[in-house]
């Protein structure tokens, strides 16, 4: 027979109850993913983002063509004949008045958001106002997460509202029995008894802790009747008897162990029905000790420490990795207001157009949007 270690023995049942209870664990249904083929349909105005986006090279080349047009002209002109230089700013200056707000809307918003990450080092000249912020804005992260996000009463409140408890303590009565029911597990812990009670009986401290305690209760041992007095007379007599016969029943507990066995797991099997019954108070306190333990780690210091951590590229990639296309669109859209800026300037007929097209667009906003 193989004999356990208790915490051998107790690593393995643990392990084993773990794996049933991940098994039986329904899947989280606070998340539900839409079917195949019917992905969740974007908002218009991320899908006219998107479409906008794809002007994003052609109007970061206009701006680079324009700035390269603009320096040939001004070093070209002392060069050209008068008529010629006429000529071609007949048909270059409509271009410029167009493509040129156009091109300093897309560069202006481009670099605006490129000096609010840019430089990423502290310098003499200009540091990236995020990376220069950044003690403001960790304090700000750390607050936020630790108010809104995770704090213990938000998880407490969170275990209860979407009833992630429920049922748990169920599951892990059905896990436990099932554990407990299992002929190898009832074996292990017959080996498990028997090589305890072999520890006890064999160990010399408890031979010596037993005797001095026997020694002790025949030294006090006496009664106020004649046969109490004799006894006493007598206890150096029966005392060394006593002390075998007791020794004797310590060496025997190895083999008690069938006699323990039934009745530990006759005890064992009470557990799950016990769980049950109390079902209510023990997903309660399971919830209300998970929110202490939260409250009792210091959430502030671990989050700062974690922030503190990231590099400056890596606290812009956490800012900006999800809004990627959404600073791209202020790119764009920078370019295609100075675009529609300069058609309004160069050619005033087209300004009630876009005048009207503004008003509609306003009327619509107000007639569909979401009240409060």
């Amino acid at each position: 027979m193989t004999f356990f270690t208790g915490k051998s023995f107790l690593n393995k049942w643990l392990g084993k109850l773990k794996a049933d209870l991940r098994r039986h664990l329904p899947a989280d249904s606070t998340v539900q993913n839409p079917p195949a083929g019917q992905e969740e349909k974007r908002p218009l105005s991320i899908r006219i983002a998107l479409v906008l986006n794809l002007l994003n090279y052609p109007l970061f080349w206009s701006g680079i063509i324009l700035c390269c047009w603009l320096v040939f002209e001004y070093v070209s002109a002392p060069f050209l004949p008068s008529a010629v230089r006429a000529q071609v700013q007949t048909y270059s200056r409509p271009l410029v008045a167009v493509f040129g707000p156009a091109a300093v809307g897309y560069w202006t918003n481009w670099l605006a958001i490129k000096m609010l990450f840019h430089p990423q080092r502290k310098n003499a000249v200009w540091w990236g106002l995020i990376h220069a912020r950044r003690e403001d804005l960790i304090n700000n992260l750390v607050a936020g997460i630790q108010t809104a996000v995770i704090s213990p009463e938000i998880i407490r409140n969170y275990l209860y509202e979407h009833g992630v408890l429920n049922n748990f303590t169920t599951m892990v009565a059905r896990a436990v029995d099932g554990v407990i029911r299992e002929p190898e597990f009832q074996q292990e812990l017959r080996a498990v008894i028997v090589d305890l009670l072999t520890r006890i009986s064999t160990d010399p401290r408890t031979k010596e802790q037993v005797d001095a305690y026997l020694e002790y209760l025949i030294q006090k041992w006496s009664t106020g009747n004649i046969g109490g007095k004799v006894l006493g007379w007598t206890k150096e007599l029966w005392g060394n008897a006593v002390r075998k016969q007791v020794m004797g029943l310590l060496a025997q507990l190895p083999a008690s162990a069938d006699y323990f066995l039934p009745r530990i797991i006759a005890y064992l099997e009470t557990l799950p029905v016990k769980m049950i019954a109390g079902e209510k108070t023990v997903e309660r306190l399971v919830a209300d000790v998970i929110a202490d333990t939260a409250r009792r780690i210091d959430l502030e210091q671990v989050i700062r420490a974690q922030l503190a951590k990231l590099d400056p590229a890596a606290l812009e990639h956490l800012l900006t990795g999800n809004i990627t296309a959404e600073l791209v669109f202020i790119q764009t859209s920078g370019g295609i207001f100075g675009f529609l800026v300069g058609l309004a300037l160069l050619y005033p007929s087209v300004r009630p157009v876009f005048l009207l097209v503004g008003f509609v667009l306003w009327a619509l906003y107000r007639r569909t949007v979401e009240k409060k």
